[in-house]
């Protein structure tokens, strides 16, 4: 079967994020899909992708094949409340594959945050859309659909070389659909090559090669956090909604002392290292119970876990000393913090996961005997990592049944090598 040879269209962007922070990053294309004019948010300027933007803009950094040029708007309201509504407005249809390629001027992890927001526009019908979306050999989405309300889905993958295509394949007598799009460099320190294997205790490498889609991002005992508020453009959420026991902790405040060879601002803002969850003992210093919160995951997959921790409720240092545990493993033993206000994280990767939960508690030591009984957690990030089949999805249809097909196929003629000489 011939491949079919799409038409394309070179789009020109040039946008600048500027924002709260030291960090630039080298490579920044924010993209309103199907506008015809560039669209502010807040200091973020999100530039338009359609054929007139060849006129206005300069610098080729993007091109866009597609077979057909569908640019949908909508007068549909989106709450003016919500970070990047007028994003929600505009959207492109592709009714075949589809592709958007990015020049990259600096290799490394890059963010790729997919908006979508179905509406009907003439006889396309968004809520009914089906397609997957890949990114170089990761499979981000397969079979996507999305009948109502709007999301951002945020992926990070290491490109590598000078280029990063992101295709859309709609299903059979399908069509695919994108609102905005965003391709951020990451800073390098973000994500490290190797993290703490919770069931072993060993080093996990190779993170820099995973694909990781961010499936939470909370604020323990703060507020939602808004990309406004982020250096990095990221949304927390509140952990409100995860906490099993409401009455098992209390919520906390207090100054933040970002320090030399810390974590900086990129890590985590202020207004995540600023509150807490704290055990609620109710002054009893024989308690020892532990706060849970409980999330739901795909099952099938490895996860990066990062905890953040600030010691905001000691009146001194190493007041604290508790564990921390995902589902049944003790992650960490015997926390402390030897600097009070001071921001500290930890990476964690968990065994393939077996259930659609995860729980996170965090609890006092036994070994605490000098200490008050307490514990504390001031936010959590889980990123799902790709499977063997290079998948944020599972049982790609795309890369994964290559790869089982060959893998089969070479255990095959194994097989008939051997029986030659039976």
């Amino acid at each position: 079967m011939g491949i079919k040879q799409l038409p394309f269209l070179i789009i020109w962007f040039s946008s600048i994020l500027c924002h709260v922070t030291g960090f630039s990053p080298k490579d920044s294309f924010l993209i309103d899909c199907g506008s015809p004019t560039k669209t502010t948010i807040g200091d973020r300027v999100f530039q338009p992708d359609t054929s007139n933007s060849i006129r206005r803009l300069f610098q080729p950094h993007t091109q866009l094949s597609t077979a057909k040029h569908i640019l949908a708007t909508t007068n549909s309201s989106k709450d003016s409340a919500t970070y990047g509504a007028p994003l929600f407005q505009t959207a492109r249809i592709f009714d075949g594959t589809s592709s958007y390629t990015f020049q990259i001027l600096k290799s490394g992890r890059h963010w790729i945050r997919l908006y979508f927001f179905p509406f009907t526009f003439e006889s396309y019908d968004m809520s009914t859309a089906k397609f997957s979306v890949t990114a170089q050999e990761f499979l981000l989405l397969r079979d996507f659909q999305l009948q109502n309300g709007s999301v951002v889905k945020e992926f990070s993958v290491s490109v590598t070389s000078g280029a990063l295509t992101i295709q859309f394949t709609p299903a059979r007598n399908s069509f695919a659909f994108l609102n905005a799009l965003e391709v951020v460099s990451v800073p390098d320190e973000l994500i490290t090559d190797d993290a703490r294997n919770v069931s072993s205790g060993n080093r996990y490498q190779g993170l820099t090669k995973q694909a990781l889609q961010t499936v939470w991002r909370v604020n323990m005992g703060g507020p939602a956090v808004s990309p406004p508020n982020d250096t990095l453009s990221r949304t927390w959420v509140p952990d409100q909604e995860f906490l099993v026991n409401k009455n098992s902790a209390t919520k906390k405040t207090g100054t933040v002392k970002y320090v030399d060879g810390g974590p900086s601002p990129d890590i985590a803002p202020e207004l995540v290292y600023g509150s807490c969850r704290e055990m609620n003992s109710e002054g009893d210093p024989n308690v020892k119970k532990n706060v849970t919160w409980d999330f739901d995951v795909d099952p099938g997959f490895q996860y990066l876990v990062r905890f953040h921790f600030c010691d905001i409720v000691s009146l001194s240092a190493n007041q604290l000393m508790f564990n921390v545990y995902i589902n049944a493993w003790e992650a960490y033993r015997n926390l402390e913090f030897d600097t009070l206000s001071a921001p500290v994280f930890i990476d964690l990767v968990t065994e393939q996961s077996e259930s659609s939960k995860m729980s996170i508690h965090i609890g006092p030591s036994t070994d605490a005997s000098d200490t008050y009984p307490n514990a504390i957690l001031n936010g959590l990030e889980i990123m799902k990592m790709n499977d063997f089949a290079n998948s944020t999805v599972g049982g790609s249809p795309f890369i994964g049944s290559s790869v089982r097909c060959s893998s089969l196929s070479v255990l095959y003629m194994a097989l008939l090598f051997v029986l030659q000489f039976v």
